[in-house]
């Protein structure tokens, strides 16, 4: 039975544990608090109660169990998040009919070929002759063969049709195409590897699942690409993946930062290096939703790209998004290489000292800066201070922004005063919201009033403020009005009940409330807000049978009007 398949995931996963994944936590009492992973917010509203397995937000009021949690984080229906969840608690699930084996999910299907061409991949780097020069390559790099095993590093053949037959063989070639894996040759109905004489990087997601790929050429040609990325899918979506991310979530979680890198190459050789905190972007740019994936696990950001003027170009992208979402960041100068994978193959103590000397964003640009512009030269000054002025604005710490204000005057030799009177002309961008806030419709104070009111009378009972409604001012909670009402509690709506007096229970434990008065304070309140809703209503169709000239719904309209302005004289 599925009830008890979905039991058993909850007992052997504690909710503590699976959201930690995704938010940092700290104990408050007997809950943890965090910052909430689906709005944005600067003090932490979001709410675990290990004892009830359960969470909720006080921010954006959305709560529920593992499976509700997963729905959201991970953008899932119900069967996809029972999947996630079964798969992570080794609960096997009932086998699917033949039938249901051909409707299987599509994503699902996609998982699978992605994870068989990973393995093919990675057995002919082992197994074939052909790619004795890539192995050879990957030694040179610096790469041990455990490295290479762990991250199941692989060799597409030269050949058109060698994963494409491979893959044929338990898959049909619409799915191996909607992969991205193979292509369709134009008017032919026939197909060619998308991947050939290539290493392979495979680039998985947060649980570990082969999503996409990154080929690297061995050689290169040219009118030919050095990298080729998978394309989006539906499983792969480039700007929410992050390569290395589901082997270095750990660390990053337990020392609170994390390392922006631009290669895959780079982020290998650093883990390989014991600097498992590290982390690239998936064959694109840094985008917003990568930086708030990021913000679930580290609030410190280290920028290490690439010293060349696109690494700096990236670097000053990608910081003005950080800074946005409130990160601290700091960025390493690579003097001594030009990339860290490099630096690292030159001498470990080499990057950890880049690391530990890693200075403040705005250092970093403003000894960039000086660097391309003459600060003695009046373009030069214009050049420095326009690339500057708006990152000092941005410091919170006034110590910090008047030590640069001050640096900044005596670089350019003007006035304290000229460059604190430009800084306070900035006008700083405000936090964006996360991709998540803007996706889930936040409550409105309607659906927050209803679902107060219930959870309240749920926990305690009060008939005669229950008699204050009928079932239809809940809208779709009216079936749990009526059980009130009836004083029972379906087997159905029990996951409702328990969502509903859970989210009041923990507000009224957080804050020290007296529930009684909570349940007749918020009563009151909706029943203003019903009264005034259809007040409005009432006015808007007044208006229209006056304009028509219809005095017996005038007549009656205007004494429903002044009924519910009786009504709502009286609840004060």
């Amino acid at each position: 039975m599925l009830d008890s398949s979905i039991q058993e995931i909850k007992d052997r996963l504690p909710i503590l544990e699976l959201v930690q994944d995704f938010v940092q936590l700290k104990k408050a009492g007997t809950n943890y608090k965090g910052l909430c992973p689906f709005h944005s917010e600067k003090t932490p509203s979001f709410v675990v109660t290990p004892a009830k397995q359960m969470w909720y937000c006080f921010g954006c009021n959305l709560g529920g169990d593992i499976f509700e949690f997963i729905k959201l984080a991970e953008n899932v229906e119900f069967g996809e998040a029972l999947k996630i969840l079964a798969d992570r608690a080794g609960v096997e699930l009932k086998k699917p009919t033949p039938e249901q084996v051909q409707l299987r999910d599509k994503k699902n299907v996609l998982y699978e070929i992605n994870e068989a061409a990973a393995k093919y991949f990675a057995k002919v780097l082992w197994e074939s002759e052909s790619a004795k020069e890539a192995l050879d390559y990957l030694r040179k790099r610096g790469l041990s063969d455990q490295t290479i095993k762990n991250w199941q590093l692989g060799w597409a053949p030269d050949d058109f049709h060698y994963l494409e037959n491979f893959l044929a063989k338990n898959f049909s070639k619409k799915d191996i195409e909607t992969a991205g894996l193979i292509i369709k040759k134009d008017s032919e109905n026939s197909h060619f590897d998308r991947f050939r004489g290539r290493i392979m990087f495979p680039i998985v997601n947060l649980h570990g699942q082969a999503v996409g790929f990154t080929g690297r050429l061995l050689h290169e040609k040219p009118d030919t690409g050095k990298y080729v990325n998978s394309p989006e899918t539906p499983i792969y979506n480039k700007s929410q993946v992050i390569f290395g991310l589901h082997q270095a979530k750990n660390t990053i979680r337990k020392e609170n930062r994390v390392v922006l890198v631009e290669g895959n190459m780079d982020v290998i050789t650093a883990h390989q290096a014991g600097f498992t905190q590290t982390v690239a972007s998936s064959g694109t740019a840094f985008t917003e939703t990568q930086l708030l994936i990021l913000k679930r696990f580290a609030e410190n950001l280290i920028f290490a790209f690439d010293s060349d003027s696109a690494g700096t170009t990236a670097t000053r992208r990608t910081l003005e998004l950080a800074l946005n979402l409130g990160f601290n960041i700091k960025v390493v100068e690579l003097r001594e290489a030009k990339d860290p994978d490099e630096l690292i193959r030159r001498g470990i103590g080499l990057w950890q000292k880049a690391l530990d000397n890693a200075v403040n964003y705005v250092e970093f640009f403003f000894n960039r800066t000086l660097q391309q512009f003459d600060p003695n030269d009046v373009d030069g000054k214009r050049e420095i201070a326009k690339q500057v002025i708006p990152l000092v604005a941005r410091l919170t710490d006034q110590i910090v922004k008047a030590h640069f204000v001050r640096k900044l005057a005596t670089s350019l030799n003007v006035a304290e005063s000229a460059i604190w009177e430009t800084v306070n002309k900035v006008q700083t961008p405000k936090p964006a919201s996360s991709p998540s806030s803007q996706v889930l419709k936040r409550k409105t104070r309607l659906e927050w009033l209803t679902e107060r009111v219930l959870g309240l009378l749920i926990g305690y009972p009060k008939p005669e403020i229950l008699a204050q409604f009928e079932p239809a001012d809940f809208g779709p909670l009216s079936k749990v009005y009526l059980a009130l009402q009836q004083n029972s509690k379906p087997a159905q709506l029990a996951s409702t009940f328990e969502l509903l007096k859970f989210g009041v229970d923990t507000e009224i434990e957080e804050q020290a409330l007296n529930p009684e008065q909570e349940l007749k304070y918020s009563a009151m309140e909706l029943n203003r807000f019903l009264i005034r809703q259809r007040m409005e209503e009432v006015a808007n169709k007044l208006q229209l049978a006056e304009n028509s000239k219809n005095r017996e719904a005038v007549k009656n309209l205007s004494e429903e009007y002044v009924s519910l302005t009786k009504r709502m004289s009286q609840l004060g």
